[in-house]
């Protein structure tokens, strides 16, 4: 079956994956959180917010990484 699926043209295997990857990420289910958890990540997200300051890049982590070791 797999085999198959390899010998398709790459647009339909493209869409393949997508309808895949969609239907996992469908699929998945979060943890429930509780009431007070939902009010420290609002009120997280709303310091975050406000504060404009949207934090390092992957770059400059890598490099500062790179720096202490």
């Amino acid at each position: 079956m797999v085999n198959d699926l390899l010998t398709l043209p790459l647009a339909q295997r493209l869409e393949l994956v997508q309808t895949l990857w969609d239907s996992i990420a469908a699929d998945q289910i979060g943890p429930e959180l509780s009431e007070a958890d939902r009010l420290l990540i609002d009120q997280r997200l709303e310091r975050f917010l406000a504060d404009g300051d949207a934090g390092l890049d992957a770059d400059e982590v890598l490099h500062a990484l790179e720096q202490s070791l």
